[in-house]
């Protein structure tokens, strides 16, 4: 086969983390579909969703978990972790492909329990592994789960994203986590209306390399986080 009779590359894989806050943004009340909205526009392949938040004794609706799922279709991956049925509480790894995985418990101490979802994605690449996780509040234990998350790391494409909640971009999180995945994508997303600083991040390596990162503004009006895209190939 010639050069020119080569079969084209697959475009690179869009990856998204965004905290929902419980569907909240601007107005202060729970609006899912400006959310689902919002995660169509930016047309992901795969997107961690951290804060589905159903309790209503805050304030949020029920059903967010279900919301997502019938709002998005695709694959989904759940971390429901407190709270029961329509009240849960955790995050979720959505993709238009086929995914297969589990939720790991990551260790404290901690106000709430935390957890990695480790997924097996079936991209137009190849096999792709994911982390997404949300981390804790407190440095001991962000520490240690960034430690947890990386020991989950194995040879091949891999990617972690999520909220993890360091204000220090060369923070401890982030060193334990470059150490297994060198590649990162850190810009400012918190909050919102005038970004300060990189919560929301994405990790890289075994092959998977970011070609391009960006915050979408037009997540702004719907959480108190800036979505986070990142372009990658492997």
């Amino acid at each position: 086969m010639s050069r020119t009779e080569e079969t084209p590359r697959a475009a690179p894989l869009r990856c998204l983390t965004w905290n929902l806050h419980g569907f909240i943004g601007e107005g202060r009340r729970p609006d899912p579909e400006r959310t689902l909205r919002v995660i169509r526009e930016v047309g992901a392949d795969v997107a961690a969703l951290q804060e589905v938040d159903g309790r209503t004794h805050l304030g949020r609706l029920p059903r967010a978990f279900e919301r997502l799922a019938e709002g998005l279709g695709g694959y989904v991956l759940e971390a429901r972790l407190y709270g029961e049925g329509e009240c849960a509480y955790g995050h979720v790894l959505w993709s238009r492909y086929p995914l297969h995985g589990e939720v790991v418990l990551l260790p404290g101490p901690g106000f709430e329990p935390r957890g990695a979802i480790r997924a097996s994605v079936a991209t137009p690449h190849g096999s792709l592994t994911v982390l997404a996780t949300h981390f804790g509040l407190r440095p001991r234990a962000r520490r240690r789960q960034a430690e947890a998350v990386a020991s989950l790391v194995g040879p091949g494409p891999t990617i972690a994203l999520g909220d993890l909640n360091e204000w220090n971009p060369a923070g401890g999180v982030d060193r334990r986590l470059r150490a297994a995945l060198p590649e990162r994508a850190a810009l400012p997303s918190w909050p919102a209306r005038r970004p300060l600083t990189p919560l929301d991040r994405v990790y890289a390596g075994g092959g998977a390399r970011i070609l391009e990162a960006r915050t979408v503004p037009a997540t702004r009006p719907a959480s108190d986080h800036l979505g986070l895209v990142v372009e990658l190939e492997f």
